[in-house]
C-alpha cells in the first residue's frame, strides 16, 4: 500500500511540475469553474520542474490553493502582467477547481491584481485577430473576425516539438522550432470538430513534425494556419489562398465575387456588382470599397441561441478600409448593411444534425439577427439542397450573424436510408434533460456488431458508448457526460445527438445536458 501510495504522489508530483500548475491529464471546461476572487501571499515549491505557485489568504504560512497559471511559457497578450514572485501580497480572479481528490482546491487565474491574465474562453481555431466574443445573453465581443490585416499571408514551412496546452476545454497547439523548451509558434488546426480529408491525425504533445502554413503575426506570438502535416494535407489551401478566405470588394467591380469560409469550402457569401449604390451603412453612405469575411461559430457563440433550435451558425464581418468591422456597434457585434445589390450566402449543414434533430429538408430555414428589434428574423427565400447538404438565401440587407435551423416537429419523419426492422429501435434518453447521467435503450434484431456514439451540435464525435458484437433483445446504457474516457473534457451544457448503428441499419436521437 505505502509502494502504491508513493508511486502516485510521484506521478501527480511528475504532471504538475513539468506543466507548472495546469492539468496535465485533461482540459477544464470553463462553464464547469466557479468565478471567485481572492487576496493572499504567494508561495511557491521550487523543488518542481518550473515551479509550482500557493495562495495563503490567512496569512498561517499554509497554502490554501493552488494558483493555475498556464503552461510555463504562457504570457498574457494583452496586458503587462507578470507572473507573481514569494512573498507577494496579491488579488487574483478566477475559475475554482474542486476535482482534485484530497489535493487543494486550483484556482485557475483569468486577472491578477485587476490586470487580464487569460481568457477561459478564447477560441483560437477562428480568433485570428485576438477579439473574444461571448454568447448566449446577447453580449457579443468583438467576433472572431480577423479582417484585412491578414490579406497578403506568408506560407512557410517549419520543423519542430509540439507542445499542448490542456488547460481549457479545447487544446491549444504550440511548435518549439529551437528545441529551447519554449514555443514559437501557435499552430491553428482550425475548428475542434474539423476532421483532415487526407485522415492526417493532430499531434500529440512531445512529437516532431513538419508543418505548412500561412504565418500571421499577433500580438502574443506568431501564428501558423496550418494546411500540410508531415507531407500529409490537412486542409485544402487553394480556397484560402493568401487572405484566409476573405477577400476586397470595390465600387466599380464588374463581377461577382465569392469569398469562402476558410475551414469548409461549401460555405460562402458572394456579392454581386452595384453594391454600392445607393446603399447604407449604420445611417452612413457606404465606402469605395470592402473586406468581406464569413466564418462558422458555434451555434451558442451567437445572440439569444438558447430558443432558436440552432443546428449551424456564422459571423459575416465586413471591414471598412481603416480596419474597422462595420458590423460593430459601441464595440459589440451584431449590426448590419444594406446593399445595394444582392448578396448570396450558402451554408453547409450535416446529415447527423438533420437526424438528431427529426426534420426533412423541407423544414429547414436560415435566420439572421435583426440588431433593431433585437430578434432572430426568418429569410423569406431560403432555398433547401438535400442532395449535397446547403441551403442558401439571396438578400441584400446582410446581417453579422445567420443560423440554420428548423421548427420543431410533433409528428416522426421517416428518411428512407435510415429504415429499420420494427424491432431494431432507439429509445428517447431518460432522464431528458439530464444532468450529469442519463439511460439510453435500444432493441436489435438479430446478434450484430452494434455501435453507440455521442456526438456533439457540430456532429464531432465526443464519446463513444458501444463497439461490439452484441446479442438480439433490448439492452440499455448509461452515459456520463462528467465520465468520459481519459484525455477528453467533460462536457458543457448544450444539446447532443446520440446514433445508433446496426449493420444497415441506423438512427439518432437528440438529448440534452442542463448543468
Amino acid at each position: 500500500m505505502k509502494i502504491k501510495l508513493l508511486f502516485t504522489i510521484i506521478l501527480l508530483s511528475t504532471a504538475f511540475g513539468f506543466s507548472q500548475g495546469w492539468m496535465h491529464s485533461g482540459n477544464f471546461n470553463p462553464d464547469s469553474l466557479k468565478s471567485i476572487t481572492v487576496s493572499g501571499k504567494v508561495t511557491a515549491d521550487s523543488s518542481m520542474m518550473n515551479g509550482m505557485y500557493y495562495l495563503d489568504i490567512n496569512n498561517d504560512n499554509k497554502p490554501d490553493y493552488m494558483l493555475n497559471f498556464g503552461p510555463y511559457w504562457y504570457k498574457p497578450d494583452s496586458s503587462s502582467a507578470v507572473r507573481p514572485k514569494v512573498g507577494d501580497t496579491i488579488t487574483i480572479t478566477g475559475g475554482l477547481y474542486n476535482g482534485m481528490l484530497n489535493f487543494l482546491p486550483m484556482v485557475v487565474v483569468y486577472s491578477i491584481n485587476g490586470n487580464f491574465w487569460r481568457s477561459p474562453f478564447d477560441s483560437f481555431w477562428n480568433n485570428m485577430g485576438h477579439n473574444s466574443m461571448m454568447g448566449g445573453s446577447g453580449h457579443m465581443g468583438m467576433g472572431y473576425a480577423f479582417g484585412w490585416n491578414h490579406d497578403s499571408l506568408q506560407s512557410i514551412t517549419l520543423n519542430g516539438i509540439v507542445h499542448v496546452d490542456s488547460t481549457f476545454i479545447y487544446n491549444h497547439y504550440y511548435l518549439d522550432t529551437n528545441n529551447d523548451g519554449t514555443p514559437d509558434y501557435f499552430l491553428n488546426f482550425g475548428p475542434p470538430w474539423y476532421v483532415s480529408p487526407s485522415g492526417a491525425k493532430l499531434p500529440v504533445s512531445g512529437a516532431n513534425i513538419s508543418i505548412s502554413g500561412w504565418k500571421m503575426g499577433t500580438n502574443y506570438m506568431n501564428m501558423i494556419v496550418v494546411y500540410k502535416l508531415n507531407g500529409q494535407v490537412w486542409r485544402d489551401s487553394t480556397q484560402m489562398d493568401s487572405n484566409m478566405g476573405g477577400g476586397w470588394i470595390h465600387k466599380n467591380m464588374s463581377q461577382a465575387q465569392r469569398f469562402f469560409n476558410p475551414f469548409d469550402s461549401t460555405d460562402w457569401m458572394e456579392v454581386n456588382p452595384g453594391w454600392n449604390n445607393g446603399g447604407m451603412m449604420g445611417g452612413g453612405m457606404m465606402p469605395d470599397s470592402l473586406y468581406c469575411q464569413i466564418l462558422e461559430v458555434f451555434p451558442h457563440d451567437v445572440p439569444n441561441d438558447s430558443a432558436q433550435n440552432a443546428m449551424a451558425a456564422f459571423e459575416v464581418a465586413t471591414f471598412l478600409p481603416n480596419g474597422m468591422n462595420a458590423m460593430s456597434q459601441s464595440g459589440k457585434m451584431g449590426g448590419h448593411m444594406n446593399f445595394n445589390s444582392m448578396v448570396k450566402f450558402q451554408f453547409h449543414y450535416d446529415s447527423l444534425q438533420t437526424n438528431g434533430f427529426n426534420i426533412n429538408a423541407g423544414n429547414m430555414k436560415v435566420k439572421y439577427w435583426d440588431d433593431q428589434s433585437s430578434q432572430w428574423v426568418d429569410a423569406s427565400n431560403t432555398v433547401v439542397n438535400s442532395s449535397n447538404n446547403t441551403v442558401s438565401i439571396s438578400q441584400s440587407e446582410v446581417s453579422n450573424f445567420y443560423i440554420v435551423t428548423a421548427d420543431k416537429v410533433t409528428t416522426g419523419i421517416t428518411n428512407n436510408k435510415n429504415s429499420a426492422p420494427d424491432n431494431f429501435s432507439l429509445r428517447q434518453n431518460y432522464p431528458n434533460p439530464f444532468n450529469p447521467s442519463t439511460t439510453i435503450v435500444f432493441s436489435i434484431k438479430e446478434n450484430s456488431n452494434v455501435n453507440l456514439s455521442i456526438y456533439n451540435l457540430l456532429g464531432q464525435k465526443v464519446s463513444t458508448l458501444i463497439n461490439q458484437p452484441m446479442s438480439a433483445g433490448v439492452h440499455s446504457v448509461q452515459f456520463n457526460a462528467s465520465n468520459l474516457p481519459a484525455g477528453r473534457q467533460g462536457l458543457s451544457s448544450g444539446i447532443y445527438f446520440y446514433r445508433l448503428t446496426e449493420g444497415n441499419n441506423s438512427k439518432v436521437m437528440k438529448m440534452e445536458l442542463l448543468k
